[in-house]
């Protein structure tokens, strides 16, 4: 082997702190696998809301981070000689039946074979630098995280192993000017391994320092990687060694959308800038770009489906504002957070962007209206607020949660409260008045004009229009229910079951449409491929009358209006463009996706009279033309749905 003290060319090593008895660290390094699923997008995440929380009190300028790729001679790397023919040597005697440890030092060791290495270099702007207690929580302890008031995003220390996720060497540099003056330190997450001998051996515990003299003090000098003038100004720069080769392909425009989508409002409030590579600048002013390249992109929007949503409610010079009120049980005051809200822009997308005061996106609130049209930003920049919530964010920073509180009740009680605000809110704002209402369903239709007595009559009225008697029920908060379909176009073959010949025996048919299927004299058709003895009887599904089987209807316009969802009554508006006799209501839920799910009928009426039902299909002996009808529902859930109906009839 050869030796590294022949090689050794400066005053320093690496150092890795070690004792009897320790408790062994392999490859599985926990606090780097939680960001191994998205590594530039956590990277990003949490190098800008470091530097957010850094940011200069006072300051009028945005905090100003800077990401750039370079390449440096594998000799220039710190303790290069070291590592390539000692440490990596040992750590692999010590793990020679651990399969993942041995894939990692094996890429290690291969990594430093290659002439040249990649560097991903971080560097923030007005920002106060690491400061001392700053420095020791990011350098020297596990679990803590130092941040300048209770508002920050941090408070785990977990955010720091997202650059070593990142690194085929798992090795970050450190250089920072804070009013400490500048000091600069390397760290590596590296493996146990057995050194020392005789009675001075050791077991290291996984984790390396490049310090001075081979020891964890910083030295008291800028990292020499790059050519470049000396930092005048307060600020941290990270080096990412090794920047891991699978990610460079398109490393730019990645990291790109994942700032867009999680710092779009730090942007908008001129919190953040960031340039990517020397080419690209990120602020309010050019995010707008990136969104629409976003929009224009299928892959894009699936994997970034509400930000160009969120976008539109900042864009809208008429979007709605709101101040949280009433939270004093909470000791928060009037105005601690406000909801932006919007209804106008092509890609709504009924949620609400939670953030904090750093403005990085924490969670998307959905489940408040499957049907209104909104799109929303809830910005929590109180101090009183932003206490509370951070004691209840998880370690990811994309939640919060009761049970991390000390006391839960009451933090469920006020999540609860929290989010009530601001469900309410937009229900309020963007359900409809009655006039409105009554237009938006197409009541207007077979309603009088005068919208007066529609609001003097009271729940379970009726009101009358030529032939058809409408209950009107009581006009309130159920415009976010209504659900709009119209068709035009010629319908298909709905009914692929059953069969009807024009003689005298029906095929049985369940296999779709066939010739000559029922064994009938004369002309008889079956519609399906086996042939039957017997047709179904009248009272089945599958009974098709009068020799004719039902068709999909599709020109035919209906509204689906909530009535009481707590009891699961619905009305279902039709209007068809010709009379149809025979008819078969087909009624499924719909999900925010598009999904469609069945759902149960407990009763069905149509004036007076009860309809038959089955499943999730209720039937009609006919329907007028070019008249509203109205059919009333009641489902066996409580809970609110948007529903949508499929139509089957004769005509």
């Amino acid at each position: 082997m050869i030796s590294f003290k022949k090689h050794v060319k400066n005053d320093s090593s690496w150092y890795f702190p070690g004792g009897k008895d320790l408790q062994m660290e392999s490859g599985s390094n926990a606090s780097l696998e939680m960001f191994k699923d998205n590594p530039l997008d956590s990277l990003a995440r949490e190098i800008c809301q470091n530097s957010l929380d850094a940011a200069l009190e006072g300051s009028s300028k945005p905090v100003r981070v800077e990401f750039k790729l370079f390449e440096v001679a594998a000799e220039q790397i710190p303790g290069y000689l070291e590592l390539r023919y000692e440490i990596i040597a040992k750590a692999m005697k010590q793990w020679p039946n651990e399969q993942k440890t041995m894939m990692m030092l094996r890429k290690m060791k291969k990594l430093l074979q290659d002439e040249r290495i990649s560097i991903l270099k971080i560097s923030d702007y007005n920002t106060t630098g690491l400061r001392k207690e700053n420095w020791q929580s990011l350098i020297e302890q596990v679990g803590s995280s130092v941040k300048s008031d209770d508002s920050s995003a941090g408070s785990f220390g977990i955010g720091k192993g997202a650059p070593f996720a990142v690194s085929d060497l798992r090795m970050v540099l450190y250089s920072t000017l804070a009013n400490e003056g500048i000091q600069s330190i390397g760290v590596m997450k590296f493996v146990s391994y057995e050194d020392g001998v005789g009675n001075d051996k050791v077991i290291t515990q996984g984790i390396g320092y490049y310090g001075e003299h081979g020891s964890k003090k910083p030295f008291a000098k800028k990292f020499s990687l790059e050519s470049e003038v000396a930092r005048k100004d307060t600020g941290t720069d990270i080096y990412i060694v090794g920047f891991n080769k699978d990610l460079l392909a398109n490393w730019t425009k990645e990291i790109t959308y994942s700032l867009a989508n999680n710092f779009l409002f730090s942007f908008y409030m001129n919190k953040l800038e960031v340039v990517i590579d020397n080419s690209i600048l990120l602020n309010y002013d050019t995010v707008g770009k990136v969104i629409e390249e976003i929009r224009a992109d299928k892959k894009l929007l699936k994997k970034y489906e509400y930000l160009p949503g969120y976008y539109d409610v900042l864009q809208d010079e008429e979007r709605k504002e709101f101040k949280l009120t009433g939270f004093e049980e909470y000791e928060i005051k009037d105005g601690e957070a406000t909801l932006y809200t919007s209804n106008k822009g092509d890609d709504i997308n009924r949620r609400v962007l939670m953030t904090r005061n750093a403005g990085m996106k924490i969670k998307d609130l959905n489940r408040i209206s499957s049907v209104l049209k909104f799109s929303g930003i809830f910005y929590a920049h109180g101090a009183n607020i932003n206490r509370i919530l951070k004691q209840l964010e998880n370690p990811n920073h994309n939640d919060w949660s009761k049970d991390r509180a000390a006391k839960p009740k009451e933090a469920a009680k006020f999540l609860k409260a929290m989010n009530r605000f601001i469900k309410e809110t937009i229900k309020q704002t963007y359900t409809e008045k009655v006039a409105d209402e009554v237009d938006a369903y197409g009541v207007s239709d077979f309603l009088p004009e005068d919208i007066n007595s529609i609001r003097l009559n009271k729940n379970g009225s009726k009101v009358k229009h030529g032939a058809v008697n409408v209950e009107l029920g009581e006009v309130r908060k159920k415009a976010d229910t209504a659900v709009v379909r119209e068709y035009s176009s010629s319908g298909g073959d709905g009914v692929t079951k059953g069969a009807v010949g024009e003689g005298n025996s029906y095929g049985t048919a369940y296999d779709g449409l066939g010739n000559k299927g029922g064994l009938g004299l004369g002309n008889d058709f079956g519609y399906g491929n086996r042939p039957g003895t017997n047709g179904p009887a009248a009272g089945n599904d599958m009974f098709i009358k009068n020799g004719n089987r039902r068709r999909k209807i599709t020109t035919v316009k209906y509204r689906c209006i909530e009535i009481d969802y707590t009891k699961g009554l619905y009305r279902i508006l039709i209007k068809p463009e010709q009379v149809l006799e025979n008819i078969k209501i087909v009624v499924d839920s719909v999900g925010d996706s598009g999904s469609k799910d069945m759902v149960q009928l407990k009763e069905a009426s149509y004036h007076t009279s009860n309809l038959p039902i089955k499943a999730s299909s209720l039937y009609i002996e006919s329907l007028k033309a070019n008249l509203w009808q109205t059919i009333t529902i009641k489902l066996n859930r409580n809970t609110r749905l948007k529903l949508e109906v499929e139509i089957y009839a004769n005509r």
